[in-house]
Protein backbone atom coordinates (compact mmCIF):
# COMPACT_ATOMS: atom_id res chain seq x y z
CA UNK A 1 0.00 0.00 0.00
CA UNK A 2 1.20 3.51 -0.87
CA UNK A 3 0.47 6.20 1.65
CA UNK A 4 -0.18 9.85 0.79
CA UNK A 5 0.28 10.78 4.43
CA UNK A 6 2.19 14.05 4.72
CA UNK A 7 1.07 15.29 1.32
CA UNK A 8 -0.81 18.57 1.73
CA UNK A 9 -4.54 18.15 1.17
CA UNK A 10 -4.44 14.39 0.62
CA UNK A 11 -5.61 11.63 2.92
CA UNK A 12 -5.04 7.94 2.58
CA UNK A 13 -7.67 5.23 2.60
CA UNK A 14 -7.08 4.48 6.29
CA UNK A 15 -8.53 7.86 7.21
CA UNK A 16 -11.64 7.29 5.08
CA UNK A 17 -10.92 10.18 2.71
CA UNK A 18 -10.27 10.44 -0.97
CA UNK A 19 -7.17 11.74 -2.69
CA UNK A 20 -7.66 15.30 -4.02
CA UNK A 21 -4.87 15.06 -6.54
CA UNK A 22 -7.04 15.00 -9.74
CA UNK A 23 -8.74 18.22 -8.64
CA UNK A 24 -5.40 19.94 -8.02
CA UNK A 25 -4.11 18.81 -11.42
CA UNK A 26 -7.24 20.18 -13.10
CA UNK A 27 -6.80 23.57 -11.41
CA UNK A 28 -3.16 23.75 -12.51
CA UNK A 29 -4.11 22.76 -16.09
CA UNK A 30 -6.75 25.51 -16.27
CA UNK A 31 -4.27 28.10 -14.99
CA UNK A 32 -1.66 27.05 -17.57
CA UNK A 33 -4.16 27.12 -20.45
CA UNK A 34 -5.39 30.57 -19.42
CA UNK A 35 -1.86 31.91 -19.79
CA UNK A 36 -1.12 30.19 -23.13
CA UNK A 37 -2.70 32.55 -25.61
CA UNK A 38 -6.34 31.69 -25.08
CA UNK A 39 -6.98 35.34 -24.27
CA UNK A 40 -9.30 37.52 -26.32
CA UNK A 41 -7.25 39.51 -28.89
CA UNK A 42 -9.77 42.41 -29.00
CA UNK A 43 -9.43 44.96 -30.61
CA UNK A 44 -6.83 43.36 -32.90
CA UNK A 45 -8.48 41.62 -35.89
CA UNK A 46 -8.11 37.88 -36.41
CA UNK A 47 -8.58 35.81 -39.51
CA UNK A 48 -7.39 35.76 -43.08
CA UNK A 49 -6.25 39.10 -44.50
CA UNK A 50 -7.15 40.29 -47.98
CA UNK A 51 -4.60 41.97 -50.27
CA UNK A 52 -4.33 45.29 -52.09
CA UNK A 53 -1.80 46.00 -54.86
CA UNK A 54 -1.35 49.66 -55.76
CA UNK A 55 1.03 51.14 -58.37
CA UNK A 56 2.39 54.61 -57.55
CA UNK A 57 4.98 57.14 -58.65
CA UNK A 58 7.98 57.69 -56.38
CA UNK A 59 7.03 60.42 -53.90
CA UNK A 60 3.26 59.92 -54.41
CA UNK A 61 1.49 59.01 -51.15
CA UNK A 62 -0.75 55.92 -51.26
CA UNK A 63 -3.44 55.46 -48.61
CA UNK A 64 -5.29 52.25 -47.79
CA UNK A 65 -7.27 50.95 -44.82
CA UNK A 66 -5.17 48.09 -43.43
CA UNK A 67 -7.10 47.33 -40.22
CA UNK A 68 -10.73 47.59 -39.14
CA UNK A 69 -11.67 47.85 -35.47
CA UNK A 70 -15.28 47.06 -34.62
CA UNK A 71 -15.99 48.27 -31.10
CA UNK A 72 -17.80 46.14 -28.57
CA UNK A 73 -20.26 47.39 -25.98
CA UNK A 74 -18.43 48.09 -22.75
CA UNK A 75 -14.68 48.38 -23.16
CA UNK A 76 -13.29 51.68 -24.41
CA UNK A 77 -10.22 51.63 -26.68
CA UNK A 78 -7.87 54.61 -26.97
CA UNK A 79 -5.32 54.35 -29.79
CA UNK A 80 -1.78 55.40 -28.82
CA UNK A 81 0.43 54.50 -31.81
CA UNK A 82 0.89 52.21 -34.80
CA UNK A 83 4.00 50.76 -36.43
CA UNK A 84 4.22 49.07 -39.82
CA UNK A 85 5.58 45.53 -40.09
CA UNK A 86 6.93 44.36 -43.44
CA UNK A 87 9.36 45.23 -46.22
CA UNK A 88 9.50 49.01 -46.14
CA UNK A 89 13.13 50.14 -46.57
CA UNK A 90 12.98 53.11 -48.94
CA UNK A 91 9.46 54.20 -47.97
CA UNK A 92 7.90 56.15 -45.12
CA UNK A 93 4.66 55.07 -43.46
CA UNK A 94 2.23 57.26 -41.52
CA UNK A 95 -0.91 55.95 -39.81
CA UNK A 96 -4.27 57.65 -39.37
CA UNK A 97 -7.62 56.66 -37.93
CA UNK A 98 -10.71 56.90 -40.11
CA UNK A 99 -14.25 56.80 -38.72
CA UNK A 100 -17.10 55.22 -40.62
CA UNK A 101 -19.09 57.84 -42.53
CA UNK A 102 -22.64 57.24 -43.71
CA UNK A 103 -22.91 58.43 -47.33
CA UNK A 104 -26.52 57.93 -48.39
CA UNK A 105 -26.99 54.18 -48.02
CA UNK A 106 -23.26 53.44 -48.07
CA UNK A 107 -20.85 53.21 -45.17
CA UNK A 108 -17.44 54.60 -46.13
CA UNK A 109 -14.22 54.06 -44.18
CA UNK A 110 -10.93 55.57 -45.29
CA UNK A 111 -11.97 58.94 -46.67
CA UNK A 112 -11.75 61.03 -43.49
CA UNK A 113 -8.24 60.87 -42.02
CA UNK A 114 -7.78 61.83 -38.37
CA UNK A 115 -4.73 61.77 -36.14
CA UNK A 116 -4.35 58.22 -34.82
CA UNK A 117 -2.97 59.08 -31.38
CA UNK A 118 -5.82 59.70 -28.95
CA UNK A 119 -8.60 58.25 -31.13
CA UNK A 120 -11.32 56.85 -28.89
CA UNK A 121 -13.22 53.77 -30.07
CA UNK A 122 -16.36 52.78 -28.24
CA UNK A 123 -19.67 51.28 -29.25
CA UNK A 124 -22.80 53.39 -29.20
CA UNK A 125 -25.90 51.56 -27.96
CA UNK A 126 -27.51 50.36 -31.20
CA UNK A 127 -28.81 47.21 -32.77
CA UNK A 128 -26.45 44.24 -32.61
CA UNK A 129 -24.20 43.89 -35.65
CA UNK A 130 -24.27 47.64 -36.47
CA UNK A 131 -20.91 48.65 -37.97
CA UNK A 132 -21.37 52.44 -37.86
CA UNK A 133 -18.84 52.71 -35.01
CA UNK A 134 -16.13 50.82 -36.93
CA UNK A 135 -12.83 52.69 -37.18
CA UNK A 136 -10.29 52.04 -39.89
CA UNK A 137 -6.53 52.24 -39.41
CA UNK A 138 -5.22 53.83 -42.60
CA UNK A 139 -1.61 53.47 -43.76
CA UNK A 140 -0.11 56.19 -45.94
CA UNK A 141 2.95 54.83 -47.78
CA UNK A 142 5.28 57.21 -49.62
CA UNK A 143 8.17 55.65 -51.55
CA UNK A 144 11.38 57.67 -51.73
CA UNK A 145 12.89 55.34 -54.34
CA UNK A 146 11.64 52.76 -56.86
CA UNK A 147 10.72 49.41 -55.30
CA UNK A 148 8.06 47.10 -53.95
CA UNK A 149 6.88 47.91 -50.43
CA UNK A 150 4.70 45.57 -48.39
CA UNK A 151 2.87 46.07 -45.08
CA UNK A 152 2.24 42.58 -43.70
CA UNK A 153 1.10 43.69 -40.26
CA UNK A 154 0.52 46.57 -37.89
CA UNK A 155 1.81 46.73 -34.33
CA UNK A 156 -0.89 48.70 -32.53
CA UNK A 157 -0.40 50.22 -29.08
CA UNK A 158 -3.66 51.09 -27.33
CA UNK A 159 -5.30 51.51 -23.97
CA UNK A 160 -8.17 49.10 -23.29
CA UNK A 161 -10.30 50.00 -20.25
CA UNK A 162 -7.36 51.99 -18.85
CA UNK A 163 -4.62 49.36 -19.38
CA UNK A 164 -1.93 49.95 -22.02
CA UNK A 165 -1.55 46.99 -24.37
CA UNK A 166 0.06 46.08 -27.68
CA UNK A 167 -0.99 43.70 -30.43
CA UNK A 168 -0.20 42.81 -34.03
CA UNK A 169 -2.66 42.19 -36.82
CA UNK A 170 -3.85 43.26 -40.26
CA UNK A 171 -7.00 43.01 -42.35
CA UNK A 172 -5.41 44.09 -45.65
CA UNK A 173 -1.83 43.26 -46.71
CA UNK A 174 -0.80 46.33 -48.67
CA UNK A 175 1.71 46.15 -51.54
CA UNK A 176 2.85 49.39 -53.19
CA UNK A 177 4.87 49.15 -56.42
CA UNK A 178 6.71 52.43 -56.91
CA UNK A 179 8.65 53.64 -59.93
CA UNK A 180 9.23 56.85 -61.86
CA UNK A 181 6.92 57.13 -63.70
CA UNK A 182 4.29 55.06 -61.90
CA UNK A 183 4.02 51.47 -63.17
CA UNK A 184 0.81 50.44 -64.89
CA UNK A 185 0.50 47.22 -62.90
CA UNK A 186 1.38 45.95 -59.42
CA UNK A 187 1.04 42.18 -59.08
Amino acid sequence: MISMRGVYGARDAHNGGSVRRPRAIAIVAIAVLAGCGLQDPYPIPEGQASAAFIPAAVGEPVTEVVMFIEPRPGPRVVLLSAEAIGQLDGASVEFYSSPAIVDGEDLVIGEQLDELEGTIIEAEPRASGDVQDTVGIVAEVTASEPGRYVITGVRLTYRLSGTEQEGEGVDVVLTVCADDPAPTDCQ
